[in-house]
């Protein structure tokens, strides 16, 4: 890697391969935090001479354009590379978020959408105090007849 004479189909395969491994294992956290540091090393060391690991990142799904062309700048940029190591690295997994695998469970879910329904039953609206005094079967003197 080193000396540079890596053909360029194997450096997207590697990189490809550890973004299948992530798509795969990224539920458990272990698999997860060791395969992103993976992804990131390889991003970093070797992006600067491999243009096609570029093209890989740009295929991941919901991936922002924008955000990717500010980290490669900074990356390939050594006046730049003044951020922390693990700032970058948690800008780079946020990157890759689309290719990290979810649990089952989560992967087929869809979202409930409960809609506002119509009451079940009617209020029936309370009679007011001025109808119930004319009204005869409620009125008091009707209470208190034999």
């Amino acid at each position: 890697v080193l000396s540079g004479t890596l053909l360029a189909d194997a450096v997207t395969w590697l990189f490809t391969s550890v973004l299948k491994g992530l798509q795969t294992h990224g539920q458990h956290d272990g698999c997860m935090a060791s395969l992103v540091h993976l992804a990131f090393q390889i991003y970093e060391a070797l992006r600067p001479r491999y243009l096609e690991i570029r093209a890989v990142m740009e295929q991941i799904p919901e991936i922002q354009k924008d955000s990717l062309d500010q980290f490669d700048c900074k990356l390939l940029n050594p006046s730049l590379q003044k951020v922390a190591d693990k700032r970058r690295k948690d800008q780079f997994k946020r990157l890759i978020a689309g290719c990290i695998g979810k649990p089952l469970g989560e992967q087929f879910r869809k979202e409930v959408h409960i809609k506002n329904l119509p009451s079940l039953f009617k209020k029936t609206k309370p009679m007011l105090e001025a109808e119930v005094l004319d009204n005869e079967e409620g009125s008091l003197a009707a209470i208190f007849e034999p």
